[in-house]
């Protein structure tokens, strides 16, 4: 037997990466830093454009090592000034510590014109006394601002004005350096405007935060408003909201009556409300409401919802949750938070005559977040579940403060015993 011999072949390893289509490299390239991205324009002909048609530049200071010399905002200025793809789809500064940002000086002329999603976290924008027609942003659609701090009204004012097709705004810890702690205020007036989104994140200093916030709010092209900012005050134009279709409003409740001569025309409505208030909510109230969250500060009776549920008869989703106290947060200097208990009783109103038409024919979801038990609550639980032949699901979240162990086993089986008119139901009890 022959002894086998081993031969070799030549192997030629192609190079397959370069060979992928352009939007997957751009994706790859979108997961390094901008820096390493450039870098590979020094691999091949075919990788030299590349990073230069990314559609979506992120540049944040801690990940962009190989700058060299220059600093960060050079950078961002030499390397914007060498894109080349006609349009910058979305471009996001992040700078991790409060830093000041020159605008338009950061930017090439290019990049403002071609611009469309800007994401600016942790700095503080600042506008040279260029002409204000210098400073545009003519095809910017959306603008995310995150904990971003401006030296005054006026600057946050030229920025939103320097968009004049804006569709997107996105606020979230938005502040005024100008006078530190006492007061911050913003106008907001876009023509264009259809989502607006206000949002504080109070976690960074939960016992003190600046809660001395204003907004003026002119939207008359408003179709979406979340605002989740307990500790500001909103002023709004009047009739500046006629076609806006979905309302999330985490506010104060003292302030939840500003919002409700807008809510004429919306199908979504996440709210914040006195109990006492219920009533003029059931006259504010969409005839198109298909989705309602409803927070009450108080105490909800099964006539006090009906009466609410007889001016929604298109309602498919219904959600409920009360809340008897809360944290109140300082007023300035103070720095004490105290609690409010909220124990008014609702309103009182007659037994409906008939079911609400939503309850009889399209009500499809109910959920109460936060079950107690008691009396009243069950009566509502109860009502829904006899009288919604159209219920797919039923969720009831338990109480994490209610009763003990063996109580809370007879709740549920309470709750399981009801009597739904819906054969196809499903009952779920959640323990939080």
């Amino acid at each position: 037997m022959k002894a086998a011999k081993l031969r070799t072949k030549d192997v030629t390893f192609s190079d397959r990466i370069s060979h992928l289509p352009e939007d997957l490299l751009f994706r790859i390239l979108s997961l390094v830093p901008i820096s390493d991205a450039m870098q590979t324009s020094l691999l091949s002909k075919r990788w030299k454009s590349v990073w230069k048609m990314m559609p979506t530049l992120e540049y944040h200071k801690e990940s962009c090592p190989n700058i060299g010399s220059l600093g960060f905002e050079e950078f961002c200025k030499r390397s914007l000034q060498l894109h080349e793809a006609p349009v910058l789809k979305t471009l996001t500064l992040k700078l991790n510590r409060q830093k000041s940002l020159k605008l338009p000086s950061s930017f090439p002329n290019a990049a403002f014109q071609k611009l469309v999603v800007l994401k600016l976290h942790t700095v503080t924008p600042y506008l040279t006394d260029s002409q204000p027609s210098t400073v545009c942003f003519r095809s910017l659609k959306s603008l995310h601002l995150t904990h971003v701090s401006f030296c005054g009204e006026e600057v946050f004012c030229r920025l939103i004005s320097a968009c004049p097709v804006l569709e997107d705004l996105f606020l979230d810890s938005v502040t005024s350096c100008l006078h530190g702690l006492s007061r911050s205020s913003f106008t907001i007036s876009v023509p264009s405007l259809q989502r607006l989104e206000i949002k504080q994140n109070t976690s960074e200093d939960p016992i003190y935060p600046s809660y001395h916030s204003g907004f003026k709010i002119d939207t008359p092209s408003l179709k979406y408003l979340w605002i989740s900012h307990f500790i500001a005050s909103f002023i709004f134009i009047e009739d500046c909201m006629p076609n806006l279709v979905e309302a999330r409003l985490g506010v104060d409740p003292y302030q939840t009556d500003q919002f409700l001569r807008f809510l004429t025309s919306v199908q979504f409505l996440s709210i914040h409300i006195y109990s006492k208030e219920v009533l003029l909510l059931a006259e504010k109230i969409s005839q198109r409401l298909l989705h309602l969250e409803l927070h009450i500060y108080g105490k909800i009776s099964r006539n006090l919802l009906l009466h609410l549920l007889k001016h929604s008869p298109k309602l498919q989703f219904l959600k409920l949750q009360e809340t008897h106290n809360t944290m109140i947060w300082p007023t300035y200097p103070s720095r004490l938070c105290r609690f409010q208990e909220y124990n008014d009783p609702p309103p009182s109103i007659c037994n409906p005559s008939s079911v609400p038409e939503c309850v009889s024919f399209h009500l499809e979801n109910f959920k109460w977040i936060v079950y107690e038990g008691r009396e009243e609550e069950k009566e509502v639980v109860l009502y829904i579940l006899q009288n919604a032949p159209c219920l797919k699901t039923a969720v009831i979240s338990l109480s994490s403060y209610g009763p003990r162990r063996g109580e809370e086993l007879l709740m549920i089986k309470e709750l399981e015993s009801m009597p739904m008119a819906s054969t196809s139901c499903q009952l779920v009890v959640r323990h939080r």
